[in-house]
């Protein structure tokens, strides 16, 4: 492996150490963006035993994969996890990193971009133009607006939402090469303790994983008119989604909201009952293949954004669909 690449992928990994969707994604929009430059990608992962994981990742179309594997890096600590990338940037000097726009990703994009003193664009959802003129677009202000950014410094550092591209595909034989990279960690000045790790196990398919959603608001009435969206979820083998409103008032489960303070979500359908369509709960779903939207209310601002729409009440339209839709699988 060359000492310098163009790009670095952050590739995070869930609890039983399994490579995050969004990684793949990022992995493949990496590669896009490495081409521009004649090159291939870089993975980097890091934890404590990950070795399994860098050896998957070498079934993708990487340069390389930089692995990690350190004992204090079993979770995650800022200044532990900032402190080991700036020694993978000082060793391969890449002209951009990606990552996932996760919790982790949040947490510690900024801090990377403050200790190599360069700038950050964060839940990028496209990354468009020329060679020397690559661009990275974002929605701002709700949503309303898809801003367009560049950078004037290296390395530019992008956290790329969820869904957005098409994951990396996994080939039939390793092309890449793992490169373990030693890192002299200060574990004395950590701020911060994990003292317990709480899982709850989810009931039924993630919303981040659905291709279809099925999606309450306010109109839907109450806790009952969410059963009637599980009866149509399960014909459709989708998940339940829920705008704010309705988790605030207890008809949803909180891990259920989609919109700018849930989950964004892009599934290939997204139905929409009883939602108004207010910019907040447009932000987390407007990048759905297609929308089809249920609403009393003829002149609801979701029907704006729409692909198909039907004017009435849940509890006459969701049980109709459910039964077209059974009739139709026999």
């Amino acid at each position: 492996m060359k000492s310098v690449h163009p790009v670095l992928v952050f590739v995070e990994l869930s609890p039983d150490k399994a490579i995050l969707p969004v990684s793949l994604e990022c992995m493949a929009a990496a590669g896009r963006l490495a081409e521009r430059f004649g090159d291939r990608p870089v993975a980097l992962v890091m934890g404590k035993g990950v070795r399994e994981a860098a050896r998957e990742l070498t079934y993708y179309d990487l340069a390389g994969v930089c692995l990690i594997d350190h004992p204090a890096l079993e979770d995650y600590q800022p200044e532990l996890f900032v402190s080991a990338f700036g020694q993978v940037w000082e060793r391969f000097e890449p002209k951009a990193i990606l990552m996932g726009d996760t919790l982790t990703s949040i947490d510690l994009a900024p801090r990377i971009a403050f200790a190599l003193d360069t700038g950050l664009i964060t839940d990028c959802v496209a990354i468009e133009g020329e060679k020397n003129e690559v661009c990275f677009v974002k929605p701002v202000y709700s949503s309303n607006v898809m801003a367009a950014y560049t950078f004037a410094s290296e390395p530019c550092i992008v956290t790329l939402r969820s869904r957005v591209e098409e994951a990396a595909q996994k080939g039939e034989a390793p092309v890449a090469e793992v490169v373990s990279v030693d890192v002299e960690l200060d574990v004395a000045g950590v701020k911060t303790e994990v003292v317990q790790r709480v899982t709850e196990e989810d009931a039924g398919l993630k919303l981040t994983d659905a291709e279809v959603i099925v999606s309450g608001g306010r109109g839907m009435g109450g806790p009952e008119g969410f059963e009637l969206l599980s009866q149509l979820a399960a014909v459709l083998n989708g998940a339940v989604g829920a705008s704010r409103p309705p988790v605030d008032l207890g008809w949803a489960a909180p891990k259920s909201q989609v919109g700018q303070t849930g989950e964004k979500v892009a599934p290939s359908v997204y139905i929409a009952v009883g939602i108004s369509g207010a910019t907040q709960h447009i932000a987390g779903m407007q990048g759905s293949k297609t929308i089809v939207a249920v609403n009393r209310d003829p002149d609801a601002n979701i029907f704006r954004i729409a692909d198909y729409g039907v004017v009435g009440s849940c509890e006459e339209v969701v049980p109709a669909l459910k039964e077209a839709l059974l009739e139709m699988q026999k």
